[in-house]
C-alpha cells in the first residue's frame, strides 16, 4: 500500500510541476513579454511528441522500479533490488531523461524560450546532483553489482560518443 501511495504522490508532483511550468509560460511570455519562438505547427508537433515520449519513459521507469525493483522513485520507499532491465538496460536515469523531455516538450509546444532555458538549467543542476548522489548511494546499497552496471550503462543517453574497440 505504501508503494502505491508514494507512486501516486510522485505523479501528483509531476502534474503540479507541469502546472507550475504553465504558469511560468504565461508570466514570462504574456505578462513579461519575454522572447518566444514560433515555428508554426512544428511547435505543436515536436512539443506533443516530446510530451508523449517523456511521459512514456517516466511511466515505464516507475513501472520498472515498482515491479522489478519492488520500490519507488522516492528514497523513503527505495527499490529493494537493483533495476537493470526495462528502460534501465539502456541508461541509468531514464526517469530523469523522460521528465526533462516532458517539460521541454511543454515549453517547446508553447514556444516559450525563457521556460525552455529554465528547464535546461534546472535539469542540468538536477543531473549534476543525481550523478554525485546516485553513485555514492547505489554503490553503498548494491556494491559491485551497481558498479558493474555503471561501467556498462550510460548515465543519460543510450548512445555513446566514445569509439568502441
Amino acid at each position: 500500500m505504501k508503494q502505491k501511495a508514494v507512486i501516486g504522490l510522485f505523479f501528483l508532483g509531476l502534474l503540479l510541476m507541469a502546472m507550475l511550468e504553465g504558469a511560468l509560460i504565461w508570466v514570462f511570455d504574456e505578462v513579461a513579454e519575454l522572447p518566444t519562438f514560433d515555428f508554426g505547427g512544428l511547435n505543436t508537433a515536436v512539443g506533443l511528441i516530446a510530451v508523449g515520449v517523456g511521459s512514456f519513459l517516466v511511466i515505464w521507469s516507475v513501472w520498472a522500479q515498482a515491479v522489478i525493483g519492488k520500490g519507488t522513485p522516492a528514497p523513503t520507499a527505495a527499490t529493494q533490488k537493483l533495476v537493470i532491465t526495462g528502460p534501465y538496460a539502456y541508461i541509468r536515469n531514464p526517469m530523469t531523461l523522460g521528465a526533462a523531455v516532458f517539460y521541454l516538450g511543454i515549453s517547446f509546444w508553447h514556444g516559450s524560450l525563457a521556460v525552455f532555458l529554465l528547464v535546461l538549467i534546472v535539469f542540468a543542476a538536477l543531473l549534476t546532483y543525481i550523478y554525485v548522489h546516485e553513485t555514492r548511494e547505489l554503490a553503498g546499497r548494491f556494491g559491485a553489482e551497481y558498479l558493474a552496471y555503471k561501467e556498462k550503462t550510460p548515465f543519460l543517453f543510450p548512445f555513446s560518443l566514445k569509439k568502441k574497440e
